[in-house]
């Protein structure tokens, strides 16, 4: 049935083995029909042919005779093949071959001396049965001229053309038989890997993506075709899993913020209403919102869709930006004095977040001093460095720290270390942008952070993520 409730055309509800099948059979039968046919032309022509060899050359011996003026009356018979023979002359018969039926001629047409004629007829005053081949042939005798025929059944020829035809009908018949039967059963066994990975992945649903489809021992096209389904489902479950954590851990992160929120407002019902409590309120409400912020940018980052609006940009004035929005930091000072004129392509408020994010990180952890420097190497890659005199990143940690929802143990305090998004935003918007981010000890003894960026924004394979 159709999407509108309309039931499909036969043709579009037969099996693809059964399509095939028949496909087969039918290019089989009109092939080999079409070769038989041919082959059968050419026996009937072979064998005219003899039988029209056979009379002209007896045509010729009787008209040699004629013009010697030595037939016999009558004319003897003639073997291998049977041949009848009339000589005509002005319309009557001189002589012929015993056995005419009632003594009747022939009644052809006559040829004139030095012609020959061959044709076929249906039926001749002839014992047995036509159609006949005939040899007309006209000669100048003593006598005048006369017309010497000479004919051969072929009665014969047309049963044998019969009988092979029918032959080869059934034979043609049987070949097809037996070559769809072969088709059929070679087709279902070929395809049987084929029905397995469908059944297998009906059953394949968003709770048991853990499960793949049975992968044959042949490294053909269903083998190669089992194992990418199997790979893109690898890439679907931990598309899947990775969602759930991220849906895990946003719901957990929330929930803190939630709670403290309500219990503050509990309070405030109660009477109680200090600048203290409206203070965290405020404090718990900013950081939800801040949270909500980061959660959807990775989302943007985890859609299909594009979400890149790229422009020339200056990386120097982007980080002017992103410190002077932090405002007072307290002890710590931000050093920008290390920041050079850098022109690239990239989306700008993404690339504040990424400095807003790294420097907020280094603030978190520096004892008193963060250094920020921005330059240009080699004309075609914008560098961006954040250092801290903090306690760094242990070395075994690094590769993880980008990940979403990854706090160090000693970042675990609520108001000091964040909900663990800041640097997986850092390394998405990064590699959005066709570069990365990477993390090292800093001179200054703490952490360095450093973002490569290409001045000519992402190569054309991540044109996806960017919005035109």
């Amino acid at each position: 049935m159709t999407g509108g409730g309309q039931r499909l055309p036969w043709r579009y509800r037969l099996s693809l083995r059964l399509r095939i099948t028949l496909l087969t059979a039918a290019v089989v039968a009109v092939v080999v029909a079409l070769g038989g046919f041919l082959i059968l032309v050419a026996l009937r022509a072979a064998l005219v042919s003899a039988a029209d060899e056979a009379v002209e050359v007896r045509a010729q011996e009787l008209a040699a005779l004629a013009a010697r003026d030595e037939l016999p009356r009558p004319l003897p018979a003639m073997h291998d093949p049977v041949t009848f023979a009339e000589v005509v002359a002005d319309g009557r018969t001189v002589t012929a071959s015993e056995g005419l039926v009632g003594g009747e001629g022939f009644g052809l047409a006559r040829e004139r001396a030095g012609e020959v004629a061959l044709y076929g007829v249906s039926r001749l005053p002839l014992p047995g049965t036509g159609p006949y081949r005939v040899a007309a042939r006209g000669v100048d005798t003593a006598s005048g001229p006369m017309t010497v025929f000479v004919a051969v059944s072929v009665a014969n020829l047309e049963h044998t053309m019969g009988l092979a035809t029918r032959i080869g009908a059934i034979g043609i018949s049987l070949l097809v038989l037996v070559l769809a039967s072969v088709t059929w059963l070679a087709i279902g066994r070929a395809l049987a890997p084929v029905d397995a990975i469908r059944a297998r992945a009906d059953a394949i649903t968003g709770q048991n993506l853990d499960q793949r489809v049975p992968v044959p021992a042949q490294h053909d096209e269903i083998g190669r075709l089992a194992r990418t389904v199997n790979q893109m489902l690898g890439r679907l479950q931990h598309s899947a899993e990775k969602q759930r954590r991220f849906v895990a851990d946003a719901a957990h992160e929330l929930r803190s913020p939630i709670a403290s929120l309500r219990v503050q407002l509990e309070t405030a019902r109660d009477g109680d209403g200090s600048r203290r409590r409206e203070g965290d309120m405020l404090h718990e409400t900013a950081r939800m919102e801040g949270l909500v912020d980061q959660l959807l940018v990775l989302a943007r980052a985890d859609a299909d869709g594009p979400w890149l609006r790229l422009a020339t940009v200056d990386l120097d004035d982007i980080v002017d930006s992103a410190v002077g929005a932090l405002g007072s930091v307290g002890p710590v000072t931000i050093d920008t004095s290390g920041v050079d004129p850098v022109q690239l392509c990239g989306d700008a408020d993404l690339l504040e977040q990424v400095v807003r994010n790294l420097v907020q990180n280094a603030l978190r952890h520096a004892r008193s001093a963060v250094r920020v420097s921005a330059s240009a190497v080699g004309g075609d890659l914008a560098v961006l460095t954040v250092d801290d005199d903090g306690p760094g990143v242990p070395e075994h940690r690094r590769a993880e720290i980008f990940g979403r929802f990854v706090r160090l143990e000693d970042s675990r305090d609520r108001d000091r270390g964040g909900v663990g998004l800041g640097l997986a935003i850092v390394a998405e918007i990064a590699d959005a942008h066709g570069g990365r981010v990477s993390v090292s000890d800093s001179p200054s003894g703490g952490a360095r952070f450093v973002v490569e960026l290409p001045v000519d924004g992402p190569a054309p394979e991540d044109g996806s993520a960017v919005a035109r």
